[in-house]
């Protein structure tokens, strides 16, 4: 299953703290899944301000990444700090840049 979520932040959040928070979960999901997995089932853009995340899933390690980075930003933004939406199909065939490469 192919799924592309959007998190929306509120104030407070910053590209560093996303970023970190990313590189925490994809870590974790490696450590269950292995790497190579998780580079094939997850990719993620954050834009320059910090204030949205776009996630790339497909597949249970690429769940996992998600499941994990939404815990991270709850403990250290807050429950009510983040928004997070499916984008619509039609997003996910977007032409444009592609997310950035998990693992790189």
């Amino acid at each position: 299953m192919h799924t592309t979520l959007r998190f929306g932040f509120a104030e407070g959040s910053n590209r560093e703290g996303i970023e970190a928070d990313m590189a925490v979960a994809i870590f974790a999901a490696e450590c269950v899944y292995g790497r190579p997995r998780v580079r094939m089932e997850a990719s993620y853009l954050v834009d320059d301000e910090g204030k949205a995340c776009v996630v790339d899933v497909a597949g249970e390690s690429g769940e996992a990444v998600v499941r994990v980075f939404a815990g991270l930003t709850a403990v250290r933004l807050g429950e009510d700090s983040y928004t997070v939406r499916r984008m619509p199909r039609a997003a996910s065939s977007y032409s444009g840049p592609r997310p950035a490469e998990v693992g790189t």
